[in-house]
């Protein structure tokens, strides 16, 4: 315990030093100079102490925005004007919405995500399917260009090709559909409120 004492006391010798040498009255320019020499090596030392914390927390800081930018979520499509609505049509589901786009209006992608299909299916045309982070996967049909391969990784609202009047479509437009975890279709409107994407 004495050992301890003694380090202890060492220690607030050499702080009452360094204070004290800070605190001499001002006098001639050479003890100025030395006073200011001593506070600045004193500020570099705090200063080189607190960087490692300082650094940390910018990491932290970096890494909460990078994780909320990934996580984001928008519309495919910038202008959205609804032409057919999800719900029976014709006899069967129509398991989607269509958006009116002039063929070669760019389509991005929703959010973080994989291509886990892009190609041509029957009644869809040419399709790109996007399995996102929460495993949601959305369907993008009719489209005219794909510009994006099975495999491929995409940022939010990185371009994935254009809208088009392929497969079975009577006009040009965009066939938008919610897969939730990749399992049976949902009416998007509801889906895209909850996720707070304006449509």
């Amino acid at each position: 315990m004495a050992s301890s004492n003694h380090a202890s006391g060492s220690k607030n010798t050499a702080a009452i030093s360094r204070v004290s040498a800070l605190s001499v009255p001002l006098g001639d320019s050479s003890t100025q100079a030395r006073q200011a020499n001593a506070l600045a090596r004193e500020h570099a030392a705090f200063a080189a102490a607190r960087t490692p914390e300082r650094q940390d927390s910018a990491a932290r800081t970096l890494a909460v925005y990078d994780r909320a930018r990934a996580h984001a979520w928008q519309l495919p499509i910038k202008a959205v004007v609804l032409t057919s609505c999800y719900g029976s049509r014709w006899g069967r589901l129509h398991a989607g919405e269509d958006v009116a786009a002039t063929v070669g209006t760019t389509l991005v992608s929703m959010s973080t995500g994989t291509v886990i299909f892009a190609g041509k299916e029957s009644g869809y045309g040419n399709i790109i399917k996007i399995r996102y982070w929460d495993g949601t996967v959305t369907f993008y049909a009719h489209m005219s260009n794909l510009f994006v391969t099975e495999g491929e990784s995409l940022d939010p609202g990185e371009v994935v090709g254009q809208s088009g009047n392929t497969g079975e479509s009577t006009g040009p437009h965009l066939h938008l559909e919610i897969h939730p975890d990749g399992s049976a279709p949902v009416d998007p409107l509801p889906w895209l409120a909850k996720h707070r994407i304006p449509a």
